[in-house]
């Protein structure tokens, strides 16, 4: 996808915001692949920037304020963001994630960032990048052995920890660098 078309999706999806959240959205900024971890190739990850609702005077704010401004902000979005993903679903299928987050009048994140997937399901904010895989039962045998065996509490830290090997695998450095060649003959041409 070339940056007009790019340009002109995040266009569309300003105009959508702005018509779902009047008064609310400070910007809209489209992600792909490179721009976050758990955007795959191919995928796109529009970002919507809200304004803060909480009144951040000088100092520290007052929780009940911020609060209040949190439950105002849910109520006012929150329907909103449903609809607005399963237009996008519906629109652009290479759309998996919305990320919502708040910032001041100044440029400062106030809010975490919440991720809500294609289920509607909010992703956590943190260290990993959740992933759903589909394993034979063979290859669930193996990550099963692995738990068995003390090497892995969980299927997720199995998979981790097979995943960690890869690297060091001679074949893997070599495939990296076809990659990287691909990039470069696809900005080429």
């Amino acid at each position: 996808m070339d940056q007009a078309e790019r340009d002109h999706i995040r266009h569309e999806l300003e105009i959508a915001a702005n018509e779902l959240f009047p008064g609310w959205i400070r910007r809209v900024e489209l992600l792909e692949h490179d721009d976050a971890p758990m955007i795959e190739p191919g995928q796109l990850m529009p970002r919507l920037v809200f304004t803060d609702p909480a009144d951040r005077r000088a100092g520290r704010p007052d929780p009940r304020k911020v609060a209040k401004s949190a439950r105002t902000f849910k109520l006012a979005v929150g329907p909103g963001l449903n609809q607005f993903r399963d237009d996008l679903l519906e629109r652009w299928p290479e759309i998996r994630y919305i990320e919502v987050m708040t910032e001041d009048d100044s440029g400062q994140r106030t809010g975490g960032n919440v991720r809500f997937t294609e289920d509607g399901r909010e992703a956590a904010d943190g260290e990993f990048t959740h992933v759903m895989v589909r394993l034979k039962t063979a290859e669930l045998d193996i990550v099963d052995t692995l738990i068995a065996a003390g090497i892995a509490n969980n299927r997720a830290e199995a998979i981790r920890w097979a995943l960690t090997r890869i690297p060091e695998r001679p074949a893997y450095e070599q495939l990296r660098e076809h990659t990287r060649d691909i990039d470069r003959l696809k900005s080429e041409f």
